[in-house]
């Protein structure tokens, strides 16, 4: 027991060191979540042991031993019944369109993955005959439990990184502060947008006072619906906000996140000017998918999130996990092909 105990130990620590120094030596990879969520396990599983093995009391061990796994279901439940919840505050707020209605999609997905665990070891746990322990290992497990037990896992993993990833904040100097857009009013900025940009205007103010001259760049094209470019309106909603004129520049024809930065930097090397050193603002629950999206395409930029109304917070936040969730599908299917076929052999 003590070599295991040792063992255990040694790993839970490298396994610390070596995801604290993934996180600084690149800290915009949406896997960093997961890698936060394995350590967590092995700490917990090292904790057991080691109670095991040093105390006399029950008590400890039980506490040590149920009550993490106790909070992360007490956990699951009471963010299926938020969910649940918001989803009518958003409804009533934002309409009943299909984005409405995706933190009850979310949280139904939650508590059948989690009532789906449950019924799985309270079976398993009965007198089953070897055919129905068969039909529970080799479909109900890996077709319906596995992959709500994934999505859960990286729906935890995502969110305590996008809440650690949301605080950095601007670690360096930046000759540019691109403000991505987010759909117009007629030709006035909505909400929304108006929050993105007075969290870009207070770094760009914030650069200026510490020496800097940077560029402020309004990224957003014009949509089939709308009368004017996002860029147009927010160039005018920055000049109101007192960004000079002369650093002002428009990016009037992109449609995505992706086409944003990436005219960015062609603009910005148009005029000779390095994007390095870029500090992207968008809205707080846009953080992270960002800065990943900036890492995929070779942008070393810094990314900061601006306020978004709480009510309509945790739908747009499941949005951008869905999103990464799509954009790693090959992954996803290649972790629970290879779960699947273990429990099958």
């Amino acid at each position: 027991m003590a070599i295991y105990l040792s063992i255990l130990g040694v790993l839970t620590v490298v396994a610390w060191s070596g995801a604290i120094w993934q996180i600084i030596r690149e800290p915009r990879r949406t896997g960093h979540g997961l890698l936060i969520v394995g350590c967590l396990f092995l700490t917990w599983l090292f904790a057991v042991s080691f109670a095991i093995q040093q105390s006399d009391r029950q008590a400890i061990r039980d506490i040590v031993s149920f009550g993490p796994p106790f909070l992360a279901v007490l956990g699951v439940i009471s963010a299926a019944l938020f969910l649940l919840v918001n989803t009518g505050s958003v409804v009533r707020k934002e309409g009943f369109r299909l984005v409405t209605l995706v933190p009850a999609a979310v949280a139904t997905l939650l508590l059948a993955g989690l009532a789906g665990c449950v019924s799985l070891i309270v079976l398993i746990s009965g007198e089953l005959s070897m055919a129905w322990m068969l039909v529970l290992l080799v479909v109900v497990f890996p077709c319906l439990v596995l992959p709500a037990l994934m999505i859960i896992v990286e729906l935890a993993g995502y969110t305590l990184y996008a809440f650690y990833y949301g605080r950095l904040g601007l670690s360096r100097e930046a000759g540019a502060v691109v403000v991505l857009g987010a759909g117009l009013a007629g030709e006035k900025v909505t909400p929304l947008l108006a929050s993105r940009l007075d969290r870009g205007i207070e770094v760009f103010h914030r650069l200026r006072e510490n020496g800097s001259d940077p560029l402020f760049v309004v990224s957003g094209g014009k949509g089939s619906d709308e009368v004017i470019s996002e860029a147009e309106a927010m160039s005018r909603y920055a000049l109101e906000a007192g960004v000079p004129d002369d650093r002002i520049v428009l990016e009037d024809t992109s449609t995505t996140t992706e086409e944003n930065l990436r005219n960015t930097v062609e603009i910005l090397h148009a005029r000779g000017i390095d994007s390095s050193s870029l500090a992207v603002a968008t809205s707080n629950f846009h953080v992270l998918r960002t800065a990943s999206l900036t890492r995929r395409i070779g942008v070393p930029a810094q990314v900061v999130g601006a306020h978004t109304a709480a009510y309509y917070l945790p739908a747009a936040f499941l949005r951008e996990f869905v999103a990464t969730l799509v954009h790693y599908r090959r992954w996803n299917v290649l972790v629970w092909a290879v779960i699947a076929v273990i429990t099958w052999a």
